[in-house]
């Protein structure tokens, strides 16, 4: 499921938030949940709605924004490193910006929030006040961890760009919306469940293993599973996938198997990808453990 544009909904029709943005999640290969980033919009923007909840990250300048809330008109700044929450149909009056504004848009799609975490869902949704503008470091840092993933190619796959989505709805539902529980999930993860998923990642290293996939096995939704995976393990699942993968190409470089193809043996996109995360987990690059065996 690929990213989507950013729009919003004003007098009946859905309008683009950036005409041009300058950095679309929705032209790579990005799949976790669409954002934005770009300078502007420079004009006032009229009453208008959002069909998704909706968070906004500025970086650089300030806008003045106007919402209801429980029949109340509430209004604030929102400036440099400030992150706006915003709920799904959340009546808003309007944005006026304060000469230029630079701002990430992320969308939290009603579709890859059912199928990443279910159990968030109904907090979500019910639980946001219509509006809210927040300095957070830690929510704003997912987003900015989302940017450069996709500003440096969606080399990381499709179980980083899960990963990172789960963390930041489950960050968002936790913080933000009421408590809530799961019905029905599993408390842990036992150890013979453990190794049928290690088993299972280190059978498909050569694939593209995500997040959801993990949690189908272990019958959960993928927020509660990556929450009881680091509890059993000591890791999150992509860092497990990580180090399984590393662990492969440590055999296959001591066989003297070139470097581009052990990267592809084991599941990564680019050769240097590949690298950059061998010399995270071994601390020495490919070429230098091969020469060292």
């Amino acid at each position: 499921m690929r990213a989507e544009r950013i729009q919003y909904s004003s007098q009946g029709r859905r309008v683009p938030f950036f005409r041009a943005p300058e950095l679309a999640s929705a032209s790579l290969r990005w799949t976790g949940f669409s954002f934005e980033e770009a300078s502007g919009p420079n004009e006032p923007l009229p009453a208008h709605a959002w069909a998704k909840t909706t968070l906004l990250y500025v970086t650089d300048g300030q806008a003045s924004l106007r919402w209801k809330h429980r029949g109340v008109w509430n209004g604030d700044l929102i400036e440099r490193g400030t992150v706006s929450i915003i709920r799904r149909d959340a009546e808003i009056q309007n944005a006026v910006p304060d000469g230029a504004i630079e701002m990430m848009v992320l969308q939290l799609d009603g579709a890859r929030l059912e199928t990443l975490a279910p159990d968030e869902v109904l907090a979500i949704e019910r639980s946001l006040e219509s509006a809210q503008v927040t300095q957070d470091p830690q929510l704003a840092a997912l987003m900015a961890a989302m940017r450069a993933e996709v500003r440096g190619g969606c080399r990381s796959g499709r179980l980083y760009a899960e990963s990172i989505s789960t963390a930041l709805l489950a960050y968002l539902a936790a913080r933000y919306a009421a408590p809530h529980a799961e019905a029905g999930a599993a408390s842990g993860l036992s150890p013979a469940e453990m190794r049928r998923l290690v088993g299972h990642i280190r059978e498909n290293l050569s694939g593209a293993i995500s997040v959801t996939e993990l949690a189908a096995l272990a019958r959960m939704s993928p927020s509660h599973f990556a929450r009881v995976f680091k509890a059993a393990s000591g890791m999150t699942p992509y860092q497990c996938v990580m180090r399984e993968r590393v662990a492969r190409a440590k055999t296959l470089l001591a066989e003297r198997i070139p470097s581009g193809r052990v990267a592809a043996e084991v599941g990564f996109a680019s050769q240097s990808h590949f690298a950059k995360v061998f010399l995270q987990v071994t601390g020495v690059t490919p070429k230098r453990y091969r020469a060292d065996c």
